[in-house]
């Protein structure tokens, strides 16, 4: 899949579950340990604006959090479609990879979140299955043992029923609890 197909995709995905949630749903916690549905909706608009090179605003409901994340994920979309936006070399906490590297991490970032929101308020997980087996595959190859543990980015993959959504399989591999 085009890299930009997928992280539209992908943001469509989270805009479609955060735009399903009500007022109250905002301090819920989520399966991200310590982050409530605010927090990771905050850290999903955060990556978007900083891929964008924007401030990331910091709203106080609801809709506001919809606004922000569908402008921030316009931005950033714009920002990997520019001429260089996939070329251009871009300074991650890890080091500085191009933005065809940083796109697909912003996709599977966006993706997951998606899942967790979905989890943490009840609403089903079976997202995008396309994108979800196919950021599958990816994180399949970049997710090694050194990303996993505590003060990681990933905790240890979960067991997951391989004949769960592929939403759900992701989730697992990345660390969530599924089952």
């Amino acid at each position: 899949m085009d890299p930009l197909v997928a992280h539209q995709r992908a943001q469509d995905a989270f805009a479609d579950v955060l735009s399903s949630l009500t007022p109250e749903q905002l301090d819920a916690p989520t399966p991200c340990a310590g982050w409530t549905v605010r927090d990771l909706v905050d850290h999903v608009v955060g990556g978007n604006c900083r891929m964008a090179g924007l401030d990331p605003p910091r709203p106080t409901d609801l809709p506001g959090w919809i606004d922000a994340h569908a402008a921030s994920a316009r931005a950033a979309q714009e920002a990997f479609a520019a001429p260089d936006g996939l070329t251009r070399m871009m300074a991650m906490p890890f080091g500085t990879v191009p933005g065809s590297v940083v796109i697909g991490l912003r996709t599977t970032d966006a993706l997951t979140h998606a899942w967790d929101l979905a989890r943490a308020v009840g609403l089903p997980t079976d997202l995008d299955p396309e994108l979800a087996a196919e950021t599958l595959v990816a994180a399949r190859q970049r997710v090694g043992p050194d990303l996993r543990g505590p003060g990681r980015p990933f905790a240890a993959e979960q067991p997951c029923d391989p004949a769960r959504p592929a939403a759900d399989q992701l989730a697992a591999f990345l660390g969530r609890r599924v089952e």
